[in-house]
């Protein structure tokens, strides 16, 4: 629902001040400032999610292909968001904000921002500023070309993910907090209740007078509300309407009240994170197999990868970045069990990366035919505008590598050790593929596995870690997501959750109820209960209902080593594997590191210590061959310490306690 009183402004100060309209003095933009009052929340569901696309002309024709889903909703924020700042006063500040990072003298900032106070129209102000905007962005590039180092346009070197809101607190019926923010030094809200409504009352002070407002977003499992508050927008009344709730829903929101989230930056430096963010995965050609990234995406990729996971040694070019600069390693070299390791720079897989703690957003294994000898390269991935085919599958390696080239793939070989290789039983691997050849990607459990404790598995952004995603954010979106497209919340997170509440169907505000009321235990540990490698999930093979295995990549590697013998009797579910935990372990050949590689890859890649097949930026592995095998390994690790940074490599992990 919209604020009620239509007469309120959502000018700032500076824009009173500076944008020179005749129709508009500081005396008349001032006296709109009125406390605010807000009619909520707004509920989304599928019918208004569809129409939402169209009206970015975008069409989801499979609502269970997470893919397109992913795709289509990154280009309607990045149109959305663009058209944010297409206002005036938002444009004015774009502007500014943009001159004074991007290394704009000082002279010709100010004459750009004179020639945009000049303007009397909104056209001719939007025409300025797009003038002035190209010759920023021109500029810039120059640099870049002239080899400057990459970096995103604007004063925030780090404006990846830098959106994720804090969450100061909530409002209970009965209950006041108080909190402070870059806009409004004191921030007070209360609530109580008034029959069907959750009457929430929100006082900004000492707001600055240059500062365009903090963003807020108060939310529940039912619903949301936006609003900004600054020093033209100080005092909110929302009225949050508790009726037609389930039970569930009801539960919700007495027991943890209205969520208020905190987003970081003023609205323009908000809305330019999240055009940034979206940009890591928007290809100019997307949907044209085979799809090559974009050059300029890559290099925001590895930008991001440099700046938030402070892994050593860095990526960078192998040679041309527009080309796939293939190393022409013998395919006979490659033998079964060997492990190939992927990163693409389109955004998706740099996202895992930085999450889960990897180099790798992607990981395959080399199987030999026990009859034929032909070398296959065995997968969970899906079908996209870079890869042909879908779910589980083996494609012959001369095939494969082809493949890998067209796609942009950075791929790096990493043999196993002799002794470890011995133990393996092709036919029983061979028996085990046959079993789950054709099988849905394993969505279900895309996210679990590295979730494994309560607060140390969320990322953080930088430089100083400390907005976060947290499980607050996570209990609120999914059961939001649930109600706009129902086949991904099923897909991602309800029946892992079932299982983990040895439940049935229930959705995610029934399944807090259960396991607070029912079972006892807080709901942010349902994340963190161990993926149980037994369990069957309702997805589909060759594109037809089935029950089985639900597996992303490197918990596919992992059973197909599993299944094969190399573990032996060790007791863990391959469902808790992450990339990293696939290649961090002390099972692949020291011998064949570093200056025991084949001649080619030691002159295509020098300091590498794998063998890097493909790619046009270097991958190498982190933390490699280090880790113990132990029972229950990977159930309880820590990846993150909120306000310090990356953790990838705890003492549980050295140690093999977590």
């Amino acid at each position: 629902m919209t604020p009620t009183n239509d007469s309120k402004a959502t000018v700032s100060v500076l824009y009173c001040n500076t944008i020179k309209m005749r129709t508009l003095t500081l005396a008349a933009c001032l006296a709109t400032a009125t406390a605010a009052v807000h009619t909520a929340p707004f509920v989304p569901n599928e019918e208004m999610f569809r129409d939402w696309l169209a009206e970015g002309g975008e069409t989801i024709y499979n609502p269970s292909s997470f893919p397109e889903v992913r795709l289509k909703v990154a280009k309607r924020i990045a149109q959305m968001a663009s058209d944010t700042l297409k206002d005036q006063a938002s444009m004015y500040n774009l502007m500014s904000w943009f001159g004074r990072g991007s290394g704009i003298d000082a002279t010709t900032l100010a004459a750009d921002l004179e020639r945009l106070g000049e303007s009397e129209s909104l056209d001719g102000f939007v025409r300025v500023s797009k003038e002035v905007a190209d010759s920023h962005y021109a500029a810039l590039n120059r640099k870049q070309e002239e080899g400057a180092p990459y970096r995103p346009l604007g004063k925030n070197e780090y404006p990846y993910w830098n959106f994720i809101p804090s969450i100061p607190g909530a409002a209970k019926d009965g209950e006041t907090f108080t909190f402070t923010n870059e806009g409004c030094k004191q921030n007070v809200v209360s609530a109580a209740r008034n029959g069907s409504e959750l009457v929430i009352t929100f006082k900004g002070d000492d707001c600055s007078p240059i500062h365009s407002g903090d963003v807020y977003l108060l939310t529940t499992v039912k619903g949301v509300h936006f609003m900004k508050v600054g020093f033209l927008e100080k005092e909110h009344e929302i009225r949050w309407s508790m009726a037609n709730l389930t039970q569930a829903e009801a539960y919700d929101i007495t027991t943890k009240g209205v969520r208020v989230f905190a987003f970081p930056h003023d609205e323009v430096e908000l809305v330019v994170n999240i055009l940034a963010t979206v940009n890591l995965f928007l290809q100019p050609e997307a949907g044209k197999y085979p799809d090559f990234p974009d050059k300029e995406v890559e290099k925001a990729n590895v930008d991001f990868l440099t700046k938030y996971q402070k892994v050593q040694p860095l990526m960078v070019p192998r040679g041309p970045i527009n080309e796939s600069n293939p190393t022409n390693v013998d395919p006979d070299l490659i033998q079964t069990g060997d492990f190939i390791g992927v990163i693409r720079l389109d955004g998706l897989d740099p996202m895992l990366a930085w999450a889960m703690g990897s180099t790798t957003g992607h990981t395959t294994i080399a199987v030999r035919d026990a009859t034929t000898n032909e070398l296959f390269v065995c997968e969970s991935t899906t079908n996209s505008s870079y890869w042909p085919t879908n779910g589980v599958q083996k494609t012959p390696y001369t095939t494969w590598i082809k493949q890998a080239e067209a796609a942009g793939y950075n791929a790096v070989w990493a043999p196993l050790d002799p002794a470890q290789r011995a133990k393996l039983n092709v036919t029983a691997m061979w028996e085990f593929f046959s079993t789950v050849e054709g099988l849905q990607y394993g969505y279900h459990t895309l996210l679990w596995g590295w979730i494994d404790t309560v607060a140390d598995n969320y990322p953080c952004v930088a430089p100083d870690y400390k907005h976060c995603l947290q499980w607050g954010h996570v209990e609120v979106l999914f059961p939001l997501v649930s109600a706009v497209v129902p086949a991904v919340g099923e897909l991602i997170f309800n029946e892992a959750w079932n299982f983990r509440l040895n439940t049935t169907g229930l959705n995610a505000p029934e399944m807090y109820m259960h396991a607070e009321t029912v079972l006892n235990i807080s709901s942010n540990t349902i994340p963190t209960i161990v993926e149980r490698d037994e369990w069957m999930y309702h997805t589909t093979r060759y594109g037809k209902p089935v029950v089985g295995k639900s597996m992303v990549c490197c918990v596919f590697v992992c059973n197909m080593w599993k299944h094969g013998g190399l573990f032996g009797d060790t007791d863990f579910n391959c469902g808790e594997m992450t990339n990293l935990d696939d290649y961090d372990l002390d099972i692949f050949d020291k011998t064949k590191m570093n200056d025991g590689r084949p001649d080619v890859c030691k002159q295509k890649d020098p300091n590498n210590q794998n063998c890097q097949l493909v790619g046009p930026y270097t991958l190498n592995f982190n933390h490699y061959n280090e880790a113990p095998i132990y029972d229950h390994m990977a159930e309880k690790c820590p990846t993150w310490t909120p306000g310090v940074g990356p953790n990838y490599w705890g003492p549980g992990k050295q140690q093999g306690t977590c």
